[in-house]
């Protein structure tokens, strides 16, 4: 089984150095290291250069005429491995030793699985632990731990992203469903990991196999957040068009399995269409309390706050925060 990794890379002189020699550090090698460059100002380039003239495994680095930003890059990335397995890596974090071992293995040993993600150490930008990991960072704890080891990832994919590019490895055997990516920012892993578990099992493996650098580049990052820094986030959403894009995901995502010929369970799609029928409520909400509460009051109800949302949480947003 071949193990191919799709990186990106834009402007990554200070960090890049290191995630490639974790590359060469692996227990278990990648067959081939394919990187787009997507117009770096520094040198980066000569970094990667340089690296590929003693790295243990083919490197291809292509640089781009023109910047494609991140999603259309990651695209192009995976278009050009060759392998049976492919990973996303990031140019600012650092994988540890066993991780192409343990995440390539699971998938070797498990034929019906179309993916599989680890967690990750959250770090600081010298590479210090800041005392949480991402899993904690992003909510996902035992209960939907155990959808997804019960086989009903999609249905933990539905309410947020958890399989983050870094920590995600998956069959390109799925290459004819999630290529070509959507023209949406910054959503190549949530469109790899939610068309898979779609229609094929999703596994995880519970260790830290990532080093998930935080640094000053990252707005808000993965990582844990203050109270204040959630309230500035919860209000970053509402003024970003947050659901706008949910609508949009979850309608390409929609039309990608019907177009695809793969056959969809009616229940996925059915999923689909309540999420779709979630961020456009929420999308659409009028500006005063008064004149949203009928719609806030419809999605509690229904539980599709606690089934796509972040329950109470997102209550109070749509209350207090518009």
């Amino acid at each position: 089984m071949r193990v191919s990794i799709a990186m990106t890379t834009w402007n990554g002189s200070a960090f890049v150095a290191e995630q490639l020699d974790s590359f060469a550090r692996q227990t278990r090698l990648p067959d081939e290291l394919v990187v787009c460059d997507d117009c770096s100002g520094d040198d980066t380039v000569e970094k990667l250069e340089a690296f590929a003239a003693y790295a243990p495994f083919e490197v291809r680095i292509e640089r781009n005429p023109e910047n494609l930003t991140t999603t259309a890059n990651f695209a192009k990335a995976v278009g050009l491995c060759t392998g049976d397995v492919i990973f996303f890596a990031d140019q600012d974090d650092v994988w540890r030793p066993a991780k192409i071992e343990r995440m390539a293995g699971l998938l070797a040993e498990d034929a019906q699985a179309g993916a599989v993600f680890c967690n990750a150490r959250v770090m600081d930008e010298a590479l210090e632990p800041r005392g949480h990991d991402l899993w904690q960072a992003l909510m996902f704890g035992r209960g939907e731990r155990a959808r997804v080891r019960e086989g009903r990832a999609v249905e933990v994919f539905a309410r947020h992203v958890v399989a983050a590019g870094m920590t995600l490895a998956f069959r390109s055997a799925y290459r004819d469903l999630y290529l070509p990516f959507p023209d949406l920012h910054d959503c190549h892993d949530a469109w790899v990991s939610f068309l898979i578990a779609c229609v094929a099992p999703v596994r995880m493996v519970p260790e830290t196999l990532v080093d998930y650098r935080v640094h000053g580049e990252n707005q808000f990052g993965l990582r844990k957040l203050a109270l204040s820094e959630q309230l500035d986030k919860a209000r970053w959403q509402l003024s970003s068009g947050i659901f706008r894009h949910g609508i949009a995901f979850f309608t390409a995502i929609r039309n990608r399995l019907i177009e695809s010929g793969r056959s969809p369970d009616p229940a996925v799609l059915a999923l689909i269409e309540q999420k779709i029928a979630h961020c456009r409520s929420r999308d659409e909400m009028a500006p005063r309390l008064g004149a949203r509460l009928p719609a806030i009051a419809r999605e509690a109800l229904s539980g599709r706050y606690w089934r796509f949302s972040y329950g109470l949480r997102s209550v109070a947003q749509d209350l207090w925060l518009r």
